[in-house]
Parts: structure tokens; sequence; C-alpha cells
């Protein structure tokens, strides 16, 4: 059934307007980071995904732009013309691709910096595998076809891979909260911050699971219309989006709980003057202890805090 020029030119420009934004949103973020003095302190690793992430999500929204100049510009009035699929199209559809995957790989790395549990790490991994290896099928085929009207056909591929992608988002998104909630000790400050640890954790993976599902379900029921590309374009920037603040939010995260100066409040009698009490204290940072005493929870908050920048 053909379908009308909103169900599918339409959307498209639905998508475009959205990717933009969110574009500008990740462009702003991306230069937060580095404005944040991360840059000099990260590892390579973590600086080679940030720039990888701004580099692609710039070739997404280019190509995105002169795929929607070159169909409703230059090929205004050719309706015949407009089931052709341009290379700029496929180049915008292998960028949301790397894009996801990068992503998910970072978060992934995270996760077995976290457990060194490879029987959580590697089922995730996996996803994300199977998520770029059918992005890459799925690309080859429309190039292969070269229309829109042909994307039916790759409705198999399309499915394994939107099913990978949210599957893979989901996953991630317990691990981290199942790693952080079991890192919990007690201690209001270091709960607060796991709490907060996780707020972010699933507040990355709804997004981007959601808008997989929606592109599932949307192309499986009507392929040949363009309301998938509402929930598939802009995905590209959600997943720079999701790597990018959470990476941001260490700044946050260490001023709130920065208090200067650290006051000991001990748990116990006060000890006459020249005494040192051995037991619990409290200080307006953290819970701290004696001498004598295991550090442990002190240990564990100042380690949430800092391996913040692993975690999300």
């Amino acid at each position: 059934m053909a379908e009308s020029f909103q169900d599918t030119f339409g959307c498209m420009f639905i998508a475009l307007v959205i990717d933009l934004i969110c574009y500008g949103a990740g462009f702003l973020a991306i230069m937060q980071y580095f404005r944040s003095g991360f840059w000099t302190t990260d590892t390579f690793t973590v600086r080679f995904v940030v720039i990888s992430l701004a580099l692609l999500s710039s070739v997404h929204v280019t190509t995105f732009i002169a795929w929607a100049y070159d169909d409703l510009i230059l090929r205004f009035g050719a309706f015949m013309r407009l089931d052709d699929m341009p290379r700029t199209a496929i180049s915008q559809l292998l960028a949301i691709y790397l894009v996801s995957f990068i992503s998910q790989s970072f978060f992934v790395s995270r996760i077995w910096f976290l457990t060194k549990n490879v029987w959580v790490s590697l089922p995730i991994a996996l996803l994300a595998l199977l998520n770029i290896s059918a992005g890459l099928a799925q690309t080859i085929l429309s190039a292969e076809g070269g229309t829109f009207s042909n994307l039916v056909n790759t409705k198999v591929v399309t499915s394994i891979q939107v099913g990978a992608t949210a599957g893979c988002d989901l996953s991630i998104t317990i691990a981290l909260c199942i790693i952080f909630n079991k890192k919990r000790t007690g201690m209001r400050l270091t709960d607060t911050l796991l709490d907060k640890l996780i707020l972010y954790a699933i507040n990355r993976g709804a997004v981007t699971t959601l808008a997989a599902i929606f592109n599932l379900v949307l192309f499986v029921l009507r392929p040949e219309a363009m309301i998938f590309m509402i929930a598939l374009l802009p995905s590209c920037q959600f997943y720079v989006l999701s790597v990018i603040a959470s990476l941001n939010s260490r700044t946050s995260m260490r001023e709130g709980t920065s208090t200067g100066n650290i006051v000991s409040v001990p748990l116990e009698p006060m000890h006459p003057q020249g005494q040192t009490p051995s037991g619990i204290h409290v200080s307006t940072n953290v819970v701290t202890w004696g001498q004598n005493s295991d550090d442990r929870d002190s240990k564990l908050h100042n380690h949430a805090l800092d391996q913040h920048k692993y975690d999300v």
C-alpha cells in the first residue's frame, strides 16, 4: 500500500528537527566536557570515545541535512525519484549503528571494570556485537536495494539489530543498578551518591531502550512508511548524550559531596583531654574511623565517588 507524503518525508522532517535539537544539546555537553578539564585527566580510551562520538554525530547530522536537501529541494516535484535512497541516507544510517556500538562498548567496559565478572560482562558485550553486526548487514542490504521501498525486505535483519540494541541497553541499565545497589554501606552520604548513580543509569537506559522499542514496533507494523525514523534517526544523539552527560555529571557529584573542612563528631562518650578515641566518628563529609578501626566504609564512599567517571 502506497504511503502518503506526510507519513514518509513528513516524518523524516520531524526526525530531522528532533535530531538537530539533540545534536545541539550534545555539542554543548561536549564543550562542557572540554571546559571542565576532564580532557586532560581522563584516560586515552575515554578521550577516544568522546572524540569518536563527536565526529560521528557530526557526520550523522551533516549527511542527514544533505539527504533532506537532496530529496526536498533537488528532487522537488520528481515524485518517482523520491523512492531512490541517496548515499547520504546510507551514511547517516551507518553513523547511528557505529555510535550506538561505541556507547554500549563504553558502558560494558565500565561494568567489567566494576565487577571483573565475565559472566556479567560477556552477554552484554555479545549483544553489542550483534547490534553492530546486524547494523552493518542492514546498511549493506539498504545500499544494494537502493530504494526506500526495499526496506520492507530487510525486516528480519532490522528486527535483529533493533532487538539486540534494546536488549543491550536494558541489560546495561539493570547491571549498573544492581552493581551500585550492592555497594551500599548504610552511610547516608554514600548511599545518596549511589542513588544518584542509579538514577543516572536508569535515565541513560530508558531513553535509548524506548527509542529502540518504538523503532522496532513502528517498523514491523508499517515498514513502508517512515514513521519509525522519528525514533531511529535521533537515537544517534541519544547515545552521545548518554555518554557525555554521565562523564560531565562527575563535576556536580563531587561538588555535592565536598564540604571544605572535615569536622569529626564521635559516636561515643567524649574521652578526657589527651586521650584519642578509636571508635566511629561522623564528619560533615563522610563517616570516618579511628586509627584502630576498620576504614572500609570510608574508603567505599571515596571509591564510589572516584569511580563515577568509569561507572556511568
